[in-house]
């Protein structure tokens, strides 16, 4: 099953390459995506298509989360998804995303499937990808589409390649926030950082944008290399300073609130509500995460 609560951190594997397969399985990806998109040449769609049941397959097999990435271009998804929409499938990650009413029909697709192949309804959960400027301006329309959407992002490369500019924190910025609003108010979860997913080497540079993401309310990201997994799983985790802080200040809630008292000071800083459901937020996601 597709938890959105743990999914810092998801794997594109190409549809086909045993190697990155094998090395994704001894990782630690909460999510591993098979892609059948962007990784795979027009003439060795179907080819990836085979491989890509198998591959899920094994990724089940493994105790461990399968997505497939397929196609949004007919034929080619309604060929990905009577592909792929079987046992052992728990989420598919959806590209250029531009309307609500897309995913809707996908969803629908995916019901119909279901349904003549005994699986249980709506258990196949969706990962939508918004990538360019219309999907951006339609990310609420999107965000509330369909109960199946799990979580929500950009592929930023396709969407500064249609909107101009560079792939950086200037030009990603307002789409990054217009898609993370989007996802809160429709209890979605947002994927996000504002960076390029081509950069692996320098992790310095990742770590710092994953660190950004975390402070603006971001829960996880698409990577493709080892290197990018550790950085995510590491700062979208809730640090030990970081709960025992909460531990403590929830502590101290419910020593106040046995008294009656809704608002105090704790450690020089006024404390109330809002701030007591930030704390308990931190110790859910401690809790949860491996």
């Amino acid at each position: 099953m597709f938890d959105p609560d743990i999914c810092r951190s998801l794997l594109f594997v190409p549809a086909g390459n045993e190697r990155y397969l094998r090395s994704a399985l001894r990782g630690t990806a909460d999510v591993i995506q098979i892609d059948l998109e962007d990784a795979i040449a027009p003439a060795q769609k179907e080819r990836a298509r085979n491989s890509a049941r198998s591959f899920v397959a094994q990724i089940a097999a493994a105790g461990r989360v399968a997505a497939v990435r397929v196609n949004s271009e007919e034929p080619l998804l309604g060929e990905d998804l009577d592909a792929v929409v079987l046992p052992g499938l728990a989420a598919l990650t959806i590209p250029k995303v531009d309307t609500g009413a897309m995913l809707a029909q996908i969803d629908a697709a995916i019901t119909q499937l279901e349904t003549a192949r005994g699986l249980a309804p709506g258990g196949i959960r969706l990962i939508a990808q918004i990538e360019s400027a219309r999907g951006v301006l339609n990310a609420r329309e999107i965000a509330g589409a369909t109960p199946r959407l799990a979580a929500l992002g950009l592929g930023m490369e396709d969407l500064i390649a249609d909107v101009g500019g560079a792939v950086g924190a200037d030009a990603l910025y307002f789409p990054a926030m217009q898609t993370l609003y989007a996802a809160r108010e429709a209890a979605v979860t947002p994927i996000g950082y504002l960076g390029s997913i081509t950069v692996y080497r320098d992790t310095d540079r990742f770590g710092e944008w994953i660190r950004r993401a975390k402070s603006l309310g971001f829960e996880g990201g698409f990577c493709i290399h080892p290197n990018q997994i550790e950085i995510l799983n590491r700062e979208f985790r809730p640090s030990p300073a970081e709960v025992r802080a909460a531990e403590a200040l929830v502590a101290a809630y419910q020593q106040q609130a046995s008294t009656g008292v809704g608002a105090f000071a704790h450690e020089g800083k006024l404390v109330d509500a809002p701030v007591i459901a930030r704390a308990q937020r931190v110790l859910r996601r401690a809790a949860v995460l491996p």
